[in-house]
């Protein structure tokens, strides 16, 4: 009886061990020195950033735009959230890409950050989550997003014009789409939390309730306030793994100041 008992124990244990490993949960917060990475003309760098603790696998990216315009800061003020060091990024003329991929992870993730947008009247960010699986795709190549773009799972977007309210944007089905009723303003710390399940079935999590997310959709929280309604896969192939995340930027050529973006707190969670 007793054989029987820690026999059960031991599996037990062991399955969930298993599912623990599964689901590994990534807290980033980029450390506490300051330092710069803007060569000209424009570069890479893996080794930049601070690295992910206990996973040579994970890599830590980030590229300025090819004309060597941008830069990425590790600053301790700009915004309000961050704590030792945060990541500041110049939005250079192309893609200033700062991006997390080789990720332990299946298709159920939550991903949250801290980010603030400066006022400057022209630019955009963008947010996105998917499968990284080669040197050319949006994690770990040189490019944005392309209406062809397929590796992409969550698409958010924040387009600058000259009013103080930033137009946001998902990506359902590989086209961007306004969502309305939904504020953001310039200069306002935010914390953004992204619910996404490309499995195929309805998963629950618990967050100001129950809450049911559907298979192929993802939900956004803002401040700790959900976005009404979900939002469907921007188009990668149902149950393909969510181990890439990035957040770039872009200023269009001739703006006389350039976009920059905080990021702090960032968390990458296999559980919701």
């Amino acid at each position: 009886m007793m054989k029987k008992f820690f026999a059960l124990v031991a599996l037990t244990f062991s399955v969930n061990y298993v599912a623990l490993a599964q689901s590994p949960v990534i807290n980033y917060d980029f450390g506490d020195k300051e330092a710069s990475f803007n060569p000209n003309p424009g570069a890479s760098s893996t080794s930049f950033l601070p690295k992910i603790a206990n996973n040579k696998a994970v890599k830590v990216r980030i590229r300025t735009a090819s004309d060597g315009s941008g830069a990425f800061n590790l600053v301790k003020k700009g915004a309000d959230f961050i704590k030792g060091a945060g990541l500041e990024i110049v939005a250079g003329t192309t893609t200033s890409k700062f991006s997390i991929y080789n990720l332990a992870l299946e298709s159920i993730v939550k991903t949250s950050f801290n980010i603030k947008i400066d006022n400057v009247a022209a630019g955009q960010w963008i947010f996105a989550n998917g499968a990284a699986e080669n040197s050319d795709d949006l994690f770990q190549g040189n490019g944005g997003i392309k209406e062809t773009s397929t590796e992409i799972f969550a698409g958010l977007r924040w387009n600058l014009s000259a009013a103080n309210e930033i137009n946001f944007y998902t990506r359902n089905s590989g086209k961007w789409a306004a969502v309305k009723g939904t504020s953001f303003v310039k200069n306002t710390d935010y914390l953004i939390e992204v619910y996404s399940n490309n499995s195929a079935e309805a998963k629950k999590y618990s967050k100001e309730g129950e809450q049911t997310l559907n298979s192929g959709t993802y939900q956004v929280w803002v401040n700790g306030k959900r976005i009404p309604g979900e939002f469907v896969t921007a188009g990668l192939e149902q149950g393909k793994n969510l181990n890439g995340f990035i957040i770039y930027g872009v200023t269009p050529k001739g703006n006389e100041t350039m976009s920059k973006a905080w990021l702090d707190n960032l968390e990458i969670n296999g559980n919701l």
